[in-house]
């Protein structure tokens, strides 16, 4: 294979496929675009079993604004290719629900600290009203229908579809998948990028490529951009390929168990009783989803999170996760298919009761709820949490690559996206499309950058 003007992605998760999705389609780039990934299967970690939860700004400033050109390309993807049905975009009411014996002053959302967090937002999330559809059925609580009533809870809306919405994770990486193979993007699957050197012309790399498993002969691909996308395993390729670098990227792999369920209770997408020919904003969407963010309490110790949402199908389901393990209790897998192996019932059994005790079936006389959940699917998901907390979007200078000469190709990361792989994914794709084609990026992403060290040091 030999393409001067290639691009390289390190990385078939749903970073490295928005990042081919937007350059594929962009007037200014007419090379070839080449996926690489080590595993076998694509979408076995959080681009294919996270919640799929998206958010507009409950980010560190430094990310806010790849947040919200993010939140508004899911939108517009989703009204462009009719994303409600295809991996069920849909706007998202989101609610603190604080059960009595809860710590005092603690909302559900708040264990989402800097970096591991789904809302660094304790100073910024807004207050809303009742956010509920008109007309839906409820609790004498307020909360809705399909969870079970929580004795002394309290219940407080925090935002609503104009700030926060919902996807099918797997679904939407499918289509981008799809889009990209039609437009010519190659593929790599059980392949390993094992070695970068300068080409012949000086302004290119080629990088050697080698199977994951078996025997064959390594191949290689001339290329002008590498873009290190891989996720928790980003440190990794970056050892690999650059081993006498100085620059640490520092990701770390948070690890959290999920489940996927039904309930008898959620059988038909929510309505939105603000829809209407011609309306805008909240009256867009015909129907909504719930997330629902719970603190600790006697019944578990950490902070439950469920988004009731739909899948592809257009069938009802709700996840929940927010029982995660650090890189210390949980080691990173070699490979995101190994994640399966790791998997700990004693864990998902937490989460099973968690779910039971939140949307299973109310028995009488105020007795715990009945479990009479079917079970979709179990996860356990890595997901790369920078140390300083935002991602990391960055071109790394020649001159630290380790390389002797250099490598002749721009290399980028593209990673440490912690548990907003999903939400900001699209822009991530954008603002690297623009990083590549020379282009400035559509908005400022130059706080997401690792520590480089002064020239003097090298």
């Amino acid at each position: 294979m030999s393409d001067d003007e290639a691009v390289v992605i390190l990385g078939g998760g749903i970073i490295g496929f928005s990042i081919a999705y937007y350059l594929s389609n962009d007037p200014q780039y007419q090379g070839h675009i080449h996926i690489v990934d080590a595993a076998d299967r694509l979408f076995e970690s959080a681009s294919g079993y996270a919640g799929g939860f998206l958010a507009r700004d409950w980010f560190d400033e430094k990310a806010t604004p790849l947040g919200e050109l993010s939140f508004r390309l899911h939108r517009q993807l989703a009204d462009q290719h009719d994303g409600q049905r295809r991996w069920g975009y849909l706007g998202s009411h989101v609610y603190s629900l604080a059960l009595d014996d809860a710590p005092a002053g603690v909302r559900g959302e708040d264990w989402l600290l800097a970096g591991t967090s789904r809302a660094q937002a304790a100073g910024r999330r807004q207050e809303y009203g009742n956010v509920s559809a008109r007309g839906e059925a409820v609790n004498e609580n307020g909360t809705p229908a399909w969870m079970a009533p929580q004795t002394g809870a309290s219940w407080d809306p925090i935002a609503g579809i104009d700030d926060c919405a919902q996807v099918e994770p797997r679904k939407l990486c499918e289509f981008l998948l799809a889009e990209c193979e039609k437009r010519g993007v190659s593929v790599h699957l059980n392949t390993r990028a094992t070695k970068v050197t300068k080409g012949t012309t000086g302004r290119a790399s080629v990088v050697q490529l080698e199977a994951t498993t078996g025997s064959s002969q390594p191949t290689s691909v001339s290329c002008s951009n590498i873009v290190v996308a891989a996720g928790c395993w980003t440190p990794r390729v970056w050892e690999t390929l650059f081993p006498r670098s100085p620059v640490e990227v520092k990701i770390d792999g948070l690890a959290g168990h999920s489940v996927l369920y039904r309930t008898p209770r959620y059988t038909k997408p929510f309505l939105n009783s603000a829809y209407g020919p011609g309306e805008q904003g909240q009256g867009k969407d015909q129907h909504i989803s719930y997330a629902i963010y719970c603190p600790p309490t006697k019944s578990w110790t950490y902070s439950p999170e469920a988004y009731a949402r739909l899948d592809g199908d257009g069938k009802p389901e709700i996840w929940i996760g927010g029982l995660n393990d650090n890189s210390t209790d949980l080691p990173l897998p070699d490979l995101p298919t190994d994640s399966k192996k790791l998997m700990n019932p004693a864990r998902l059994a937490e989460l099973r009761r968690a779910a039971v005790q939140l949307t299973g079936m109310t028995r009488p006389g105020g007795e715990a709820a009945e479990d009479d959940l079917e079970v979709v699917s179990e996860a356990l998901c890595f997901r790369p949490v920078s140390q300083t907390g935002v991602p990391i979007i960055q071109q790394i200078p020649q001159r630290v690559l380790g390389l002797e000469g250099g490598s002749g190709a721009k290399i980028w990361i593209a990673s440490g996206h912690g548990p907003w792989g999903i939400s900001m994914s699209l822009g991530t794709g954008v603002v690297v499309s623009d990083l590549i084609v020379g282009r400035k990026p559509s908005v400022d992403v130059s706080g997401l950058v690792v520590e480089l060290p002064p020239a003097s040091r090298l």
